[in-house]
């Protein structure tokens, strides 16, 4: 009897395990079909020509499509254009897909194709890319053509980035409040958004590339790391954006979760405004630089584990120069810059979003600079609240990263430092150089790649002269990424590709 109850004792152990393991990898797998992801900042806005961040980048890049797109490999390839051709040095003609639907049902036609470049075009915000723009002619339904003022060697980047998303003309001339309503031709569409809580996108059935596995996408921006890595590591979570160091080193051996990483396309940098006070004067821009020590940023902040930054372009970018130099660390050379220009005691604000690695490093800087006879306060700002401070003057310094998505210089640098994007455009910095801008002006235009690089070399040793920035260090793409989620790939350009991913 006692041998018959310690075999009952045993299956029944056995079951038991087997319901607990059962249900252990039931976890796992969604109750429904939803993905989580996360960043580490929420999207400020969905209207493809107001945004200049990389948060709201990410999600416009999934409710619309452009002509042309840029691939994993930084390969322009065909969009919502199934082919194109150069007619003249002035003259581009897209060809566009037949029967592709936006999220309302409306067809798209080559009228959709000259609102949105020509609203592109007049927007203060990202308008710079289009301003070669002459005309855009539609002879038929699915044909546009693009008639520039001149040559350009970078509108073709231009119009794979996420402000040339192509725009449903009746409905944007219909609605109201379209930075928070979108409609686009893309794989997902906005059911629901909370601010300061989550997003909720729904997928378009009719998508022209085919319908996408996942349902439903929630989207949440999570400043604090630590957050994102314990959800995505208890399954709470499916996907997270922006894992920095600390992140990798918690996730890199667990075998349930991988940590995608690539070079982007994008520098984390020191913002000076060069219209506030005692920044005006460049001798002092350059001693904030020299009394900074971005090996110990890098090592510290970063384990080491990127590369320290000579630009406010990336390697990968056309036009990037790997000859230019900021100044270096000479905390000695910074005193007695000072001292020269008068100004041995400063106070200065440093603003920065509630990122927890633009924290850290604000908090190294703060004491660096006080070595050196600047006394810093820093001002930690909820996303939307810090691009309206640095975008309105009110900083002193600001930390931030430049993520540029068209993989061109004239984007990359222009957008950021050029005197007709300065405040909320893209100059935070307040820049204002003319022979700067005259080589950003030349290099729009010129054709010939070798004469582009070297206009943009000349421009970015302006740049570190000048000391509008400081560049700091080269950012990773990297996302953590749970097992069950199937066909992400981290691309360099940083945008997460809802349609691709399943279960």
């Amino acid at each position: 009897m006692k041998k018959i109850f310690k075999l009952l004792l045993l299956v029944t152990l056995f079951i038991s395990c087997g319901k607990e393991k059962e249900s252990e990898k039931q976890t796992t797998i969604p109750k429904e079909n939803k993905l989580i992801y996360t960043q580490s900042s929420e999207s400020v806005t969905l209207h493809p020509h107001e945004a200049t961040d990389v948060y709201s980048r990410r999600i416009i890049s999934n409710i619309f499509d452009r002509l042309i797109e840029t691939d994993e490999n930084l390969k322009i390839v065909p969009g919502l254009a199934e082919s194109w051709e150069q007619l003249s040095p002035t003259e581009l003609k897209f060809n566009l897909r037949k029967g592709v639907k936006f999220q309302n049902g409306d067809e798209l036609t080559s009228e959709d194709v000259k609102y949105t470049l020509e609203n592109a075009k007049k927007s203060s915000k990202v308008g710079t890319l289009y301003s070669a723009i002459d005309s855009i002619e539609t002879p038929d339904k699915y044909t546009a053509i693009i008639k520039t003022s001149a040559p350009s060697g970078s509108l073709i980047h231009h119009l794979t980035h996420i402000t040339a998303s192509i725009l449903n003309k009746n409905y944007y001339e219909s609605t109201k409040d379209v930075n928070h309503a979108p409609m686009g031709t893309g794989a997902y569409s906005l059911v629901e958004w909370k601010p300061g809580s989550y997003m909720t996108l729904k997928r378009n059935d009719e998508y022209f590339r085919g319908k996408p596995a996942i349902e439903i996408i929630e989207v949440r921006g999570i400043p604090e790391e630590n957050s994102r890595v314990i959800a995505i590591e208890t399954g709470e979570h499916h996907i997270t954006g922006d894992i920095d160091s600390i992140g990798r080193k918690i996730l890199r051996d667990r075998k349930d979760i991988r940590v995608e990483e690539i070079s982007s396309l994008g520098v984390g940098y020191l913002g000076i405004n060069t219209e506030k006070g005692a920044l005006q004067n460049k001798n002092v821009r350059k001693a904030i630089a020299m009394g900074i020590n971005r090996d110990i940023i890098i090592e510290s902040v970063l384990s080491g584990a990127v590369e320290k930054a000579n630009s406010i372009l990336g390697p990968g970018v056309v036009g990037y120069s790997k000859e230019t130099a900021p100044f270096e660390y000479n905390p000695e050379e910074a005193k007695k810059l000072l001292e020269d220009s008068g100004y041995k005691d400063l106070s200065l604000t440093l603003v920065t979003s509630n990122n927890e690695l633009r924290k850290q490093m604000a908090e190294i800087i703060q004491a660096q600079l006080k070595d050196i006879g600047i006394d810093v306060k820093i001002e930690i700002l909820e996303w939307a609240a810090f691009l309206s401070a640095t975008g309105t003057g009110k900083s002193d310094l600001f930390m931030l990263g430049w993520s540029n998505s068209s993989g061109d210089a004239d984007y990359g640098i222009g957008s950021v430092l050029h005197s007709s994007m300065k405040g909320s455009s893209g100059n935070r910095s307040f820049f204002d150089n003319p022979t700067f801008d005259a080589l950003l002006d030349k290099g729009k235009v010129e054709l010939d790649p070798i004469k582009r690089s070297e206009l943009y070399a000349q421009a970015q040793n302006i740049m570190n002269e000048e000391v509008p920035v400081l560049p700091i260090y080269f950012m990773p793409a990297s996302a953590g990424i749970r097992e069950e989620v199937k066909g992400f790939v981290q691309s360099p350009i940083n945008n997460p590709t809802f349609y691709k991913l399943s279960f």
